[in-house]
């Protein structure tokens, strides 16, 4: 986790994701919408391109600008986004969500992790460190 956490966790990355996946690709737009300094916002733009998480397209030659867009990395993300954005409004103090998102079966959608196998939710108890390099977790 400190890895993702490396990549993701400084100030504005999640809004700027979660900016590209509601569909916002432009620079100005990204700015406005993350409330970043444009420097700050340049440099985190460059961290997550060079960490593979977006990619850069040119759509302007004259002056030269960019669109950025998620890589499949990026769209790997998009769960992480939607769980934060459900938790946030749960658990913060949020009177009214600020996006309201429907599933393409008609109902309105909240993230639940499943088992990939069972596709049984997730719930604490449920799962254990089996390996890896996390220290086993001693009972007793």
């Amino acid at each position: 986790m400190s890895d993702a956490l490396a990549v993701l966790g400084e100030s504005h990355s999640l809004p700027l994701l979660r900016e590209l996946l509601y569909g916002f690709h432009r620079f100005s737009d990204l700015a406005t919408l993350t409330g970043a300094p444009r420097s700050l916002l340049t440099g985190r733009l460059r961290k997550l391109e060079e960490a593979g998480v977006i990619e850069r397209r040119q759509y302007s030659q004259r002056p030269p600008r960019h669109e950025y867009h998620l890589t499949q990395a990026g769209v790997d993300l998009i769960p992480v986004i939607l769980a934060l954005k459900d938790w946030g409004e749960r658990h913060t103090g949020e009177t009214a969500p600020k996006a309201v998102f429907r599933h393409s079966c008609g109902a309105e959608l909240h993230p639940v992790t499943v088992c990939a196998e069972c596709r049984q939710e997730v719930r604490p108890g449920d799962f254990e460190v089996a390996g890896g390099t996390h220290p086993p977790v001693l009972h007793g």
